[in-house]
């Protein structure tokens, strides 16, 4: 019954994406999701807000804390809405998104087979910017989360669809990963979604603590003598998107390969922070990264 009711609700979006004008379906989902948002005692209503707390530094209020879950659920349904709004409009993609100066770099060097390993924190519309990198022509394996549930699959399935190459995190996949980015091609993964398990010396450290977030891009782009880039689709007034990242960020050695991934992968972090302060009321981080906050 849970696979069926998953399906339904990523189905039942999708029909509503295909028949609400964008304005109305924009608001009606900032209502739901800002409803949403009000449970304290839903799981990542209580990630958020232990992440809010870790990216001010323990300095916000009790009442924007408050705030911060309705803030953000509002955004990532707003989001939601907008990418099956467009999944039968592709044509009306280049209206609503603009390229940073950085992004533009990066989808030139994809554009022009110089491999790079994208990473992506859950700012805004991710799935958005996937789409419209696709839509542009630009073929990326992207590496997604290992044993989605029924709604990533049928997501997963859509994405596909749309030209996108899929695989979740696994042994073939990272093979097939590292394959590529030696024929020129490149790699996207996200940054920011905590790991059931990983090793201890490769917990990197992101808002000044460490965190059990994924660091195998690191060894990708290591083993390739290939960038890492931060890429972002941000929420911009209007309705409108932008496609932000930052310059190339080349690996550096270490004394032992642990060093170098820990190493490596708390440099990109530092770039990333940045993005998140910014743009952190669409940080859509619905898992704890640092669960030792829980409760704040």
């Amino acid at each position: 019954m849970n696979r069926l009711i998953q399906n339904a609700i990523v189905r039942f979006a999708i029909l509503i994406g295909r028949v609400l004008p964008r304005m109305w379906g924009r608001k009606v989902a900032t209502w739901v999701g800002r409803f949403y948002g009000r449970n304290k005692t839903n799981p990542k209503i209580q990630a958020i807000r232990a992440n809010q707390w870790v990216i001010h530094d323990g300095s916000i209020s009790e009442e924007v804390l408050n705030e911060k879950p309705k803030i953000i659920f509002g955004s990532a349904a707003r989001c939601m809405f907008d990418f099956f709004y467009y999944l039968s409009r592709r044509e009306r993609l280049q209206d609503i998104i603009d390229f940073s100066p950085e992004g533009k770099e990066a989808c030139d060097r994809i554009r022009n087979d110089q491999p790079c390993v994208c990473v992506c924190p859950h700012i805004s519309n991710f799935d958005l910017m996937g789409y419209a990198l696709a839509a542009q022509g630009l073929e990326m394996q992207v590496l997604s989360y290992p044993d989605p549930n029924e709604s990533y699959k049928l997501q997963n399935k859509i994405r596909e669809n749309l030209g996108i190459i899929v695989t979740p995190m696994s042994l073939s996949a990272f093979r097939l990963a590292k394959t590529r980015l030696r024929e020129g091609k490149s790699v996207l993964t996200g940054l920011d979604r905590p790991m059931e398990k990983q090793p201890v010396n490769h917990q990197p450290v992101f808002f000044g603590h460490p965190a059990n977030l994924p660091a195998a891009y690191v060894r990708l782009a290591i083993d390739a003598n290939a960038p890492v880039i931060i890429l972002a689709a941000t929420s911009q007034p209007g309705g409108q998107y932008r496609l932000v990242g930052s310059a190339p960020i080349w690996m550096e050695s270490g004394e032992t390969l642990e060093d170098e991934i820990s190493y490596n992968a708390t440099r990109v972090l530092k770039e990333a922070e940045d993005l998140i302060k910014q743009y952190s009321d669409q940080w859509a981080m619905f898992y704890p990264v640092w669960p030792q906050f829980l409760g704040k």
